[in-house]
């Protein structure tokens, strides 16, 4: 082969070399791993009510109808349904004429007994006295000794009648026992009542009752005591707490449920018959590791959260959730307070990923 030719294939084999080269570093740039650029920071530490919810209704713990005792014509009505009313208010009065007369005529007959009591007693001293000096005869003295035991019986008999005519008077007037509000009333003005019928109807509302029911699921976890948080449609923004004051330990067949009731102090304008949200606390925990929802993703059909390596690569851990809220997920295993959990990005990326943080890392 002559010298150009020596040359020119020369030039050619250099070419290739090069071209070999250049794919070579190409290749190289293209295996190079671009971080990928995500946001991290450590867990929130939260104190967490684990909580039933349910919904219910209010009653009044107590909600009488009263009655009236004694027979008679209404004279006075005091109040109107919607009316509050003090304990022992006057709600109604009954015509108490004729127990007043019934009431004199009792007090004077015990009156009278006593007087004769009085005189029956001073007789059978007087024989006694005599009978120490044998003036009179023994069954004179025991005759009069009888006469004054028989007085002494009346005179308690009527006594007890007075007491019972005194009292009949007094149940014409018609009295609140306890403090609340008038929900219905039965009667008018004028109306004759008999003993046993209905005049109003009386419910206490500065203390009331929830009725809820939860699924016999959770009867385990429900047992006197426990706190429950309230809420009312009727009044957003106003919050009561009670706690369980009574479990029904039968599971209601027609709903499979279990019903409890709560106790609690009336926050505002809370009416019994409403409806009421409730929200039962069976346990707490403080301290509680919690990162934000988007940091928890799954990866070969489990529940992992991506923490930012020594070497600014991403490791899996492998976590264990527990209660869930909107926003964030308690995790009870698998994270410490210190690991610096990736939150924006970890969709994005696997285990041994390379991560760069941006400025919104805390």
């Amino acid at each position: 082969m002559n010298s150009p030719m020596k040359a020119i294939a020369l030039a050619c084999l250099l070419s290739q070399l090069a071209a070999c080269d250049s794919a070579t570093d190409a290749d190289n740039s293209v295996q190079a791993e671009v971080p990928i650029r995500v946001t991290a920071s450590l867990p929130d530490s939260r104190d967490i009510d684990y909580v039933l919810s349910a919904l219910g209704s209010i009653e009044s713990i107590s909600s009488p109808t009263l009655s009236a005792e004694t027979a008679g014509r209404i004279t006075k009505v005091s109040v109107d349904i919607g009316m509050a009313v003090e304990s022992g208010q006057l709600l109604a009065q009954v015509d108490d004429t004729l127990h007043k007369i019934q009431a004199e005529e009792a007090e004077a007959e015990f009156e009278r007994l006593r007087v004769m009591v009085e005189n029956q007693s001073s007789e059978v001293t007087r024989l006694q006295r005599l009978a120490r000096s044998q003036s009179v005869s023994k069954d004179q003295l025991e005759d009069q000794q009888d006469q004054l035991r028989m007085m002494t019986a009346q005179q308690l008999v009527a006594k007890k009648r007075w007491e019972h005519a005194e009292h009949l008077a007094t149940m014409t007037a018609v009295r609140a026992p306890h403090a609340g509000s008038i929900a219905r009333r039965h009667i008018s003005l004028g109306d004759y009542v008999s003993p046993g019928q209905p005049l109003f109807d009386l419910v206490a509302i500065e203390r009331l009752r929830a009725r809820l029911a939860f699924p016999e699921q959770d009867a385990s976890s429900i047992t006197k005591g426990l706190e429950v948080k309230l809420r009312s449609p009727a009044v957003p923004g106003e919050t009561a707490t009670g706690k369980v004051s009574q479990v029904n330990p039968r599971v209601q067949v027609e709903n499979r449920s279990v019903e409890l009731l709560v106790e609690f102090d009336n926050p505002g304008e809370w009416y019994p018959g409403g409806s009421v949200d409730a929200e039962l606390i069976v346990s707490s925990r403080a301290n509680a590791i919690t990162v934000p929802r988007m940091a928890v993703v799954v990866r070969d059909k489990q529940q992992v959260v991506f923490v930012v390596g020594k070497d600014g690569k991403a490791a899996a851990r492998a976590v264990t959730l527990g209660w869930q809220e909107p926003g964030w997920i308690e995790i009870t295993n698998g994270l410490s307070a210190s690991d610096r959990v990736i939150i924006e990005g970890a969709a994005m990326i696997k285990d041994g990923s390379a991560v760069s943080l941006s400025d919104a890392s805390e």
